[in-house]
């Protein structure tokens, strides 16, 4: 009783202390997700349904993903840098708690997105998005298998930009040369080699098995390599956390 009133504290907290920094970064993430859906289609004129749904489900992805790799490890940069970041890890409170916090609140922030990309993608090309339940299990696996990244890019980084730059090169990654906006064979060998080791490629796929009718997806292997990754990255977060407190 006495952890779960400490999460509820430090996500209310959490809401309290940041709701500028949270509004900003929802707004930027339903403008990115605009231009993905809506520019992406003019760099492809007779854009086909599959093109369509893939682009749909991938903006969908990139609001978890850009959450995770971008404002997750930029807020915390920002708190180590304020002081905000060591002072919650002075408190009386489990570390894994104040982990589980900002996890909790990244997680949130992607909905909007989502929420946004499946609606427009469906109205603006007219096509067929039915959500399925296991979205609901989709967002916080790719969440959680990607929060060891953001975590180990903010606290290992010695400085802001130094954090900045790297999630910039990690978002660059997953819009130009990650499975996400279009099927994995239109990649080269190695690129298709090295998204088999990328939480990413996992949570596009899960996302298109959800919301799409597209083949080719494997929800059940998605789902267990995306909680494969997510238990690695809590671990590893938590043990960064703890030991940069």
């Amino acid at each position: 009783m006495k952890t779960a009133r400490q999460y509820v504290d430090l996500v209310r907290l959490e809401f309290l202390m940041n709701r500028p920094y949270i509004w900003m970064g929802m707004m930027i993430q339903l403008v990115m997700t605009v231009g993905l859906i809506w520019g992406f289609g003019f760099f492809i004129p007779s854009i086909t349904e599959m093109q369509a749904l893939y682009l749909t489900s991938g903006a969908a992805t990139q609001a978890v993903v850009t959450m995770a790799l971008i404002m997750l490890p930029q807020k915390l940069a920002q708190e180590k840098a304020e002081g905000t970041f060591h002072f919650f890890l002075t408190l009386p409170v489990s570390r894994e708690m104040y982990l589980a916090a900002q996890l909790t609140v990244v997680a949130i922030m992607a909905v909007p997105g989502i929420v946004l990309a499946v609606a427009l993608g469906a109205w603006h090309y007219g096509i067929p998005i039915e959500p399925g339940a296991a979205v609901l299990l989709v967002v916080p696996l790719a969440v959680l298998s990607l929060a060891g990244v953001g975590v180990a890019i903010s606290v290992l980084s010695p400085w802001p930009q130094v954090t900045n730059a790297l999630t910039q090169l990690a978002i660059f990654y997953v819009l130009l040369f990650a499975p996400i906006m279009f099927p994995k064979e239109q990649l080269p060998g190695l690129l298709q080699d090295i998204s088999i080791v990328m939480p990413p490629s996992y949570a596009a796929d899960a996302m298109r098995a959800t919301l799409t009718n597209l083949p080719g997806t494997e929800l059940g292997k998605s789902l267990a390599v995306m909680a494969g990754f997510a238990v690695v990255s809590i671990v590893a977060s938590a043990i960064t956390v703890r030991r940069r407190g």
